[in-house]
C-alpha cells in the first residue's frame, strides 16, 4: 500500500462495554492487501470534532478484512475516557471519513512452534482475538487478559483463556505480576510469548522475558498500544523530539540486533529521565 486509503465508515456497532467496532469500506478498499501477520495493525487518522482526519493519526489491530471491491476492514476501539479514537468511537457514525496509512505486526510465532501464551489488556483484546483466531489446530494456546468490565470476556474458540477483571484499568495494569505467575512454569518445546497493552507495563514484561527467563528474541514479541501517562509523555516528547532521536540514533548504531537496540535506547532514555 504505497499511498493513504480514504475510506468510509459503513457500520458501528458495541462489541462490550469497552469496545466499539467499526466497519470501514469505500472505491480504496481495493487496494487493500493484508500483511499476512496476525497483528496486523494500520494508522487510522480519525475524524476530529470539525470532521478532519487528525493528521497524526493512532495504531489500531485490523480485527477482521474482507478483500476486493466491495471489501470491508474492521477495527475495534476501546472507550475509555480520554484519547481521540476513544472520544471519535463513542460518536462515530457511518459515512465518517478514515484515513489509513502505515501498517506494521509484531506477531512473528516461530514456524516449528507447539504452543504459545497471549497477554494483554482489552486494548490487546482485538489482537490476541484475531490471533487466536488464525492459530493452526491443535497448537496450545494460553491467554491472560485485562478487562475493565467482566462483559468484556468473550468466547476464545481453540485458548484456555482466563479473564482478570481490573475496573481501574486505565490507570494501572497489573500485566507484569501476571506475567510473572503466567511464565513462572513454560511448557516443554519451542514455543512464543506474545505480550501487548500499556507502554510501562509491557516494557516490564519484555525485562523479564529478554533478561530474568534468559529468552530468545525469536521467543516472543511486545508491543507498547497505549501510555496511562500519554499527555504528559508526549509533552515531554514534542519538548525533547531532537534528544529522543539523537539516542535512538546512538542505540541502532550500537546494538547487535533490534531487541539488543531497544536495551539500550530504553537505558540511555532512564538515564535522562525520558522514559
Amino acid at each position: 500500500m504505497d499511498d493513504p486509503l480514504e475510506l468510509v465508515v459503513a457500520e458501528v456497532a458495541t462489541v462490550s462495554p469497552s469496545l466499539v467496532r467499526v466497519e470501514l469500506t469505500g472505491p480504496d478498499i481495493a487496494r487493500y492487501t493484508p500483511l499476512g501477520l496476525s497483528d496486523e495493525a494500520a494508522v487510522l487518522h480519525l475524524p476530529l470534532p470539525d470532521g478532519e482526519p487528525d493528521p497524526s493519526g493512532r495504531w489500531y489491530t485490523i480485527r477482521d478484512v474482507v478483500e476486493g471491491p466491495a471489501g470491508r476492514l474492521a477495527v475495534e476501539l476501546v472507550t475509555h475516557d480520554g484519547g481521540v479514537g476513544a472520544s471519535w468511537a463513542r460518536r462515530a457514525r457511518p459515512g465518517d471519513r478514515v484515513v489509513v496509512s502505515t501498517r506494521r505486526g509484531w506477531f512473528r510465532r516461530p514456524a516449528d512452534a507447539t504452543w504459545q501464551i497471549l497477554l494483554g489488556d482489552v486494548a490487546a483484546l482485538p489482537a490476541i482475538s484475531r490471533i487466536v483466531a488464525e492459530t493452526p489446530a491443535g497448537m496450545r494456546t494460553a491467554a491472560v487478559v485485562e478487562v475493565p468490565d467482566p462483559a468484556d470476556a468473550r468466547e476464545l474458540p481453540g485458548a484456555d483463556t482466563t479473564w482478570v477483571h481490573r475496573p481501574d484499568q486505565a490507570s494501572g495494569s497489573g500485566l507484569p505480576e501476571l506475567a510473572r505467575d503466567l511464565l513462572a512454569d513454560l511448557p516443554d518445546g519451542r514455543g512464543y510469548v506474545y505480550v501487548a497493552g500499556e507502554a510501562a507495563a509491557t516494557r516490564a514484561v519484555r525485562r523479564m522475558l529478554r533478561h530474568e527467563l534468559g529468552l530468545p528474541p525469536s521467543a516472543y514479541g511486545v508491543i507498547g498500544y497505549w501510555r496511562i501517562d500519554a499527555e504528559r509523555w508526549n509533552r515531554r516528547y514534542e519538548q525533547s523530539v531532537d534528544t529522543y532521536q539523537r539516542i535512538w540514533a546512538a542505540a541502532e548504531s550500537s546494538g547487535r540486533d533490534d531487541e539488543e537496540v531497544l536495551d539500550i535506547y530504553e537505558a540511555r532514555l532512564a538515564e535522562a529521565g525520558l522514559l
